[in-house]
């Protein structure tokens, strides 16, 4: 089946990206219904708390997500996260009250928690080395087209004579790819890494062959076998004979986890999830009236998506490294426009400086999806070995939502009291990040995962090169495919 057959996995699996993007923007657009704000009454203290509660709910689904992608596999693992997706959506949908909303914005966050670690894994887990970018970028870009689609349906639903349908419908919205995505996971396999950690190899040999059968040499998927399974086995024994804390106190994977934890860290820094979220404040207080906001929300989601886009065709030709270096440059110059543009407006009321702001709020979205929208995801889960994908993963996505939960809760304050100098703290953010990159984040583009060992100085078990094609045919497992496919 081949590349086909690894993109409609990756479409799938991607749904899970689409939840946690539609769920992560439709907020934006609801902080503007008018609907909502009479409904509720909420406070600036309380907007943050909605805001931020969604990424509370993210961190405490990823205490869970490393026990459930290990034992049930990463795909059952994206299946569990919609059904608590679905269960969120509709307590948000059905919120009569302030409290049920907040507890559905909760548990929102837990699916997200769960589902935005493990597809990054998947993703990374099924495709092959010059693609596997691409896939991961090809996540973000479904992402960023659910947080377009959740922008635009907000603000055709301001149209509606019903305050209530206002901002219910839009939320409603999320139960679809909930939907979809529990359905689609019958569809996909489990990951071919995870079955030969479970011993499972004749099954593992199979979903290899139907991901990987039309690489140009057709031996590949064999010698790609050999190579996971020989890594697997020392990670294997490795893992069996160290702590349950071994992550910290192992120093190679320390440094890939930390690595994996700048790289996280870095994307919420930079100020796009705080901008996304409280948009609409920034618009306010740029002048702009409560319709031509939510129309301002969806440019942005437009903006967003292009760049993801241009992500894309990038990710697998320049590398990660020089997107990162690129990106911090262009999103400091654009916030630190951005952030005069507010203050002369501030000082004037002239609306010129209103626009400009706005204009390069737009620019400075489209750039971030160009360099960053997938590039820290992907090269995070490139750079933990198998043994520790899931639960470094996890780790790195809650240091980083711990950092964007504490900017969710405080920026509708300090926009308040501090306003465009609330700006610098992300320009001083980027600057801080730079030189660890350049220093310390080695490339890992074209390279299969167990040959980024290489980057880091350690050692690949089994070269492609070295491995020939008499052993590769020895190395097969006759199996039943369609059996397979029925487990």
């Amino acid at each position: 089946m081949g590349k086909g057959y690894n993109w409609m996995c990756a479409a799938i699996a991607g749904s899970g990206s689409v939840l946690y993007g539609y769920d992560a923007a439709v907020i934006a657009g609801t902080f503007s219904q008018e609907g909502f704000l009479e409904y509720f009454k909420p406070s600036s203290t309380v907007l943050g708390a909605i805001g931020s509660c969604y990424f509370a709910g993210l961190i405490v689904g990823l205490f869970f997500v490393g026990l459930l992608a290990d034992r049930f596999g990463r795909k059952r693992t994206i299946q569990i996260g919609g059904v608590i997706g679905l269960i969120g959506a509709i307590f948000q949908t059905a919120a009569q009250e302030v409290g049920l909303f907040f507890a559905g914005r909760v548990v929102a966050g837990i699916a997200s928690g769960i589902m935005l670690t493990t597809v990054n894994v998947y993703q990374a887990e099924i495709a092959p080395p010059h693609l596997r970018g691409t896939m991961v970028a090809f996540q973000i870009v479904t992402l960023n087209f659910a947080g377009t689609l959740a922008s635009w349906i907000g603000f055709a639903c301001n149209f509606s004579s019903s305050a209530s349908f206002s901002w219910r419908f839009p939320i409603a919205m999320q139960c679809v790819p909930a939907i979809l995505l529990i359905i689609g996971c019958f569809f996909i396999p489990f990951s071919p890494r995870w079955l030969i950690s479970k011993d499972r190899h004749a099954e593992a040999q199979a979903v290899l062959q139907r991901l990987h059968d039309d690489h140009e040499d057709p031996t590949f998927w064999e010698k790609e076998y050999l190579q996971i399974s020989a890594q697997l086995a020392v990670e294997q024994k490795e893992k069996a004979d160290a702590s349950w804390h071994h992550i910290l106190s192992n120093p190679k994977e320390l440094r890939r986890v930390a690595t994996a934890v700048a790289s996280m860290t870095s994307v919420q820094c930079v100020g796009a999830q705080t901008i996304q979220v409280f948009q609409s404040v920034f618009y306010a207080g740029l002048g702009y009236t409560t319709r031509r906001s939510l129309l301002m929300t969806g440019v942005f989601g437009i903006c967003n998506m292009t760049g993801g886009s241009v992500n894309l065709i990038l990710i697998d030709r320049l590398g990660r490294r020089k997107l990162f270096l690129s990106g911090l440059f262009i999103l400091s110059v654009c916030l630190g426009i951005f952030a005069a543009a507010t203050a002369k407006f501030a000082q004037t009321s002239d609306p010129v400086w209103g626009r400009t702001g706005i204009a390069f709020i737009m620019v400075y979205i489209f750039f971030f999806g160009c360099t960053f929208a997938a590039s820290p995801y992907a090269y995070a889960a490139e750079v933990l070995p198998t043994k520790i994908r899931a639960n470094g993963m996890a780790v790195a996505l809650f240091v980083a939502n711990a950092i964007t939960l504490t900017f969710s809760q405080t920026a509708p304050i300090a926009l308040d009291k501090i306003g465009w100098k609330f700006d610098l703290v992300f320009i001083a953010c980027n600057v801080f990040f730079f030189p660890i990159i350049f220093f310390f984040f080695p490339e890992t583009k074209g390279l299969t995962l167990e040959e980024i060992n290489h980057a880091f100085g350690e050692k690949v078990e089994f070269e492609l090169q070295d491995i020939s094609d008499e052993q590769a045919d020895a190395a097969k497992i006759h199996v039943d495919v369609a059996q397979v496919e029925r487990a």
